[in-house]
């Protein structure tokens, strides 16, 4: 019998006993494993020349190292590694394997080059090392190398259980010379097999060498079948995947009246809207639920291909909602109507409120005066001459509006329409709604919708829509953030109509604006916190007795708090307002006529001729200058 073959044999004998003592370590972590698969087959290496003149392989021979141990070194040469730390007598070949193995993965190898650890423990330390762990917990002689395995996988858990990661990993199987790659995070293990081994591989040996390397998860049938084709040879397949981890449901509010509103308006036979039956908001008694709050879920925990359990993150939660009109069960997050009235909310603000609604009988003209309320207003008759409307909550007028000022904190429900001859104006935090708008002054935070628009000056932070058979925008100026759409636009007489849509640099200067603002105020609570500290301090000497000054601070912080908060609500409703903006875009249903200006985001077409119905963006009016 050989030399080679002798060593063959040794070798395989060593890695038979090897396996059973790794198997009965982790029969001791509660897995089982199957000592009766075959060994993976070991290749002999042929002894290379000599390659560092420092290194005397003849002198280490000479010296009691056998031949497991010079081949140790030889592969050390090969790869051009410092040999000379682990080619000493005092090391057997598989203790100087993990440190040359270790060498390779460019780990500090310092951590287990005493002697006294067995390989076992060796390979334990250097595997902590190569997936970037902290192993001085337990990088110990006293440790045995179960206890290792143990506080290694413990610390892996720790690092990998929360969606972190460390770096990827490249493993060269010294023997199969098969290459294992494993992702940072551990979720994927791409496999790829020598292009000039000329041996095959069968299904069960390529299992025990993804669980040498402890790739025990997610692993690909299909990856395993083309492994063993011989085509596949130096390709790399994925041949394992784990199981990414979900994050949990967001906390919500559960909402017991009807959000759906403002309702559509009705579809007329003529083609027209009609606004006229259209609701606001829905309507609440003293007592009855409005809201609860339903918390954040847990989340699905995923697995890595090295079978860690990873945790699904737990869903946003929400703030508790605030607002008038409304009573709360913080304990248990329910939000009942304290009043009788319209109900409101703002998801965007976290605000609940109810609003008290103020019927006036009749019109609202330049004899009955203005109406300012704080709550809801509802108008039974017309809106004319100089009448002021003003609310915090909506405003609904069931007959025309022909000038006058109306301001709404939310909505504004015109059910006749306006024909306002440019008097007077119509404001509104949410939307505009009326039937139609012939030379009126609209400004809202949300959409604006009608039949028609005729020679008006619209800006809106949302959508200006013109809808039903009656569509068309004539005339006048529309700036819509979130774009402009209806059946025709322009006008075949000398009439200007102008269209601008998605004014980005004008968002961007309104929300530097409120930086700087938000910047001032901030300063201004810091000297009023400072100031506060200061006459409290002299309060608690008794050097000051007389406490105006000290609640006219205190008022002073509650205003700059609600400056503050108000600023807050409107940057968030601005960054929406941009986000919105960047997909804009004027779609003519029908017909796009001469005299009209399209800008988009800065980019201006006049309109020559009459064309077709189409969508306009930025690109579509830039390929036009062309």
């Amino acid at each position: 019998m050989s030399r080679e073959t002798l060593l063959q044999e040794s070798k395989t004998m060593i890695d038979d006993l090897l396996q059973a003592a790794n198997g009965l370590i982790e029969m001791a972590n509660g897995e089982l494993v199957d000592l009766g698969e075959e060994p993976v087959e070991v290749q002999v290496l042929e002894r290379q020349p000599e390659q560092d003149p420092g290194i005397d392989l003849a002198e280490l021979e000479a010296q009691g190292l056998y031949e497991a141990q010079l081949q140790e070194v030889e592969l050390g040469l090969k790869d051009n590694l410092p040999v000379q730390l682990y080619a000493q007598n005092c090391y057997n070949w598989m203790q100087m394997k993990e440190i040359r193995l270790g060498m390779l993965a460019k780990v500090d190898v310092k951590w287990y080059t005493n002697p006294l650890y067995n390989a076992e423990q060796m390979h334990q330390i250097r595997l902590g090392l190569e997936y970037g762990l902290d192993v001085s917990g337990y990088a110990r002689l006293i440790y045995t190398v179960s206890d290792m395995y143990k506080r290694r996988h413990v610390l892996m858990e720790e690092k990998y259980r929360s969606g972190g990661g460390g770096q990827e990993r490249i493993i060269l199987d010294d023997f199969t010379r098969i290459q294992l790659r494993l992702s940072a995070d551990l979720m994927e293990a791409w496999i790829t097999l020598p292009k000039t081994d000329g041996r095959s591989y069968t299904i069960a040996e390529l299992r025990r060498l993804l669980k040498k390397y402890e790739v025990r998860h997610g692993i690909q049938a299909e990856g395993l079948r083309q492994a063993t084709i011989e085509d596949a040879r130096g390709n790399e397949i994925l041949i394992a995947r784990g199981v990414p981890a979900m994050p949990g449901r967001d906390g919500h509010y559960e909402l017991f009246f009807n959000r759906e509103l403002p309702d559509a308006p009705e579809l007329l036979a003529d083609g027209s809207v009609d606004y006229t039956h259209v609701i606001v908001a829905d309507t609440a008694l003293p007592g009855q639920k409005l809201a609860q709050y339903r918390p954040a879920g847990r989340g699905k925990p995923g697995m890595t291909v090295t079978g860690i359990a990873i945790d699904g993150a737990r869903g946003k939660e929400l703030p508790p909602l605030t607002g008038s009109g409304i009573v709360a069960d913080h304990e248990n997050r329910i939000y009942s109507a304290a009043i009788k009235g319209y109900v409101t909310y703002d998801r965007e603000s976290s605000k609940l409120n109810v609003m008290q609604t103020y019927l006036v009988n009749g019109d609202v003209n330049s004899y009955t005066g203005s109406v300012v309320y704080d709550g809801t207003i509802h108008v039974s008759g017309s809106v004319s001459g100089k009448a002021r409307i003003c609310a915090t909550g909506d405003v609904i007028v069931d007959g025309f509006v022909s000038g006058g000022t109306i301001e709404a904190g939310y909505n504004v429900i015109l059910r006749g329409g306006v024909n306002a001859a440019e008097q007077g104006s119509i404001k509104a935090g949410g939307q505009i709604m009326g039937k139609f708008f012939e030379r009126a002054n609209l400004v809202a935070g949300g959409d604006i919708e009608g039949n028609y628009f005729l020679d008006c000056n619209v800006r809106s932070e949302g959508k200006v829509v013109a809808k039903g058979g009656k569509s068309r925008i004539m005339g006048g100026e529309m700036t819509a953030s979130a774009g402009v759409e209806a059946k025709i636009v322009g006008n075949y007489g000398s009439t200007k109509t102008v269209v601008v849509v998605a004014n980005l640099y004008e968002l961007t200067e309104q929300l530097q604006d409120i930086k700087e603002r938000q910047k001032k105020v901030a300063s201004e609570q810091e000297k009023l916190a400072e100031g506060r500290e200061k006459l409290e301090k002299l309060i608690a000497e008794g050097a000051v007795s007389d406490q105006r000054i000290y609640q006219k601070i205190l008022q002073a912080a509650a205003v700059k708090q609600n400056e503050w908060t108000l600023l807050e609500q409107r940057m968030e409703h601005l960054k929406t307002v941009k986000k919105n903006a960047m997909l804009a875009s004027v779609n003519v249903l029908k017909e796009l006529r001469p005299g009209t200006f399209i800008t988009i985001n800065g980019v201006t077409k006049m309109i020559t001729e009459a064309s077709p119905g189409g969508t306009l963006t930025e690109k579509v009016l830039l390929d036009k200058k062309k």
